[in-house]
């Protein structure tokens, strides 16, 4: 029984004895850097700009960029000067942005796939357009040719009070209520044609917005394609690169001339980075579409691809194969690149 008494009591002491141990290897280790960091030169800029160094930091530079220098004069730490309370606001607002542009970034690629996923190609997209501009047109006639006949009736009706009043009669309570009736009528009328308006300039406001979207997207796409000829053919597109900012604005503009004069339909949206025409419907109509890659970026050098689209039917594809086409694209860049 003494003999294992005696056991624990040593068990403990040996826990105890190495618990201490580490302790005290634990305080020689931290002990040495900053027995060390008290033994550095510490050297600061002070008021005009000029490094001082000494064995003590005065209170008022404890907050600039200090170097802690050996006996060998070897730079061993260097704490950084505290940032003020402006910079810190401003080092803030500037992650904020960045973490916006960011998220813009990212929504902005998430819209393109979307678009791609959608629309197969930039007629598609441009055949949603006209789809829903013409049922609103064709409602909005509709309600135009009901507003001339209210318009009508209208007249009628206040000839007929006119009158009435002139004979020195009083207006009936039945002339009065198709008077308020017609007149409400009129009203309705006016304001669906006015949503109306206001509906179409917002479809091709976002239209314009997912054209241009889709064309970049698209025309990024087929890029690297376009260094084959077999593709570039098959696609019936060339691209070219302007190494200034003089020469792209040269070629852009010749570029936007070839179309106005070559295509066979009109150009529906053109902006700094895009141009394009409306669907080409007869199967010998010549669509045109032009893409200004790298607009958004600080270089000069850009890419331009150009694209001839032709109506989808057997006779339009044979069309865009045939050398008419092929003669075009040719004519196209040699007018580019003169």
């Amino acid at each position: 029984m003494l003999s294992l008494t005696l056991f624990n009591n040593n068990s403990i002491c040996l826990k105890q004895m190495f618990l201490w141990s580490v302790f005290f290897l634990c305080l020689l280790l931290l002990s040495g850097p900053l027995h060390a960091e008290k033994e550095y030169i510490k050297c600061w800029k002070n008021a005009e700009g000029l490094t001082e160094c000494g064995n003590r930091i005065p209170r008022q530079f404890y907050n600039q960029r200090i170097r802690y220098v050996d006996d060998k004069g070897v730079t061993r730490k260097v704490k950084e000067r505290a940032k003020t309370r402006e910079e810190l606001e401003a080092e803030q607002e500037m992650q904020k942005l960045m973490a916006q542009e960011a998220e813009q970034k990212r929504k902005a690629k998430e819209y393109d796939i979307v678009l791609l996923k959608t629309y197969l190609t930039i007629d598609d997209l441009l055949a949603s357009l006209n789809s829903k501009l013409s049922i609103i047109q064709s409602r909005s006639k509709i309600q135009q040719s009901t507003l001339e006949l209210k318009k009508r009736e209208f007249g009628n009706l206040v000839r007929q009070a006119a009158d009435m009043e002139r004979s020195g009669k009083q207006i009936s309570g039945k002339l009065a209520k198709q008077l308020d009736r017609v007149r409400s009528e009129l009203r309705n009328l006016q304001s669906q044609l006015s949503s109306d308006e206001q509906n179409t300039q917002d479809i091709k406001n976002t239209f314009a917005h997912d054209v241009e979207r889709f064309m970049m997207a698209k025309s990024h796409r087929i890029k690297h394609s376009l260094s084959t000829p077999s593709q570039a053919k098959k696609l019936h597109a060339v691209k070219f690169s302007c190494l200034s900012k003089q020469q792209c604005d040269n070629s852009l503009q010749k570029a936007n001339n070839f179309i106005k004069e070559f295509a066979t339909r009109d150009i529906l949206y053109q902006t700094s980075r895009i141009t394009v025409t409306d669907i080409p419907v007869g199967y010998q109509d010549i669509a045109m579409g032009l893409t200004l890659l790298g607009a958004e970026e600080s270089s000069d050098t850009k890419t331009m691809i150009f694209q001839i689209r032709c109506n989808r039917e057997r006779e339009g594809q044979e069309f865009c194969n045939s050398d008419v086409v092929n003669d075009l694209l040719k004519e196209f860049r040699s007018v580019v690149y003169k």
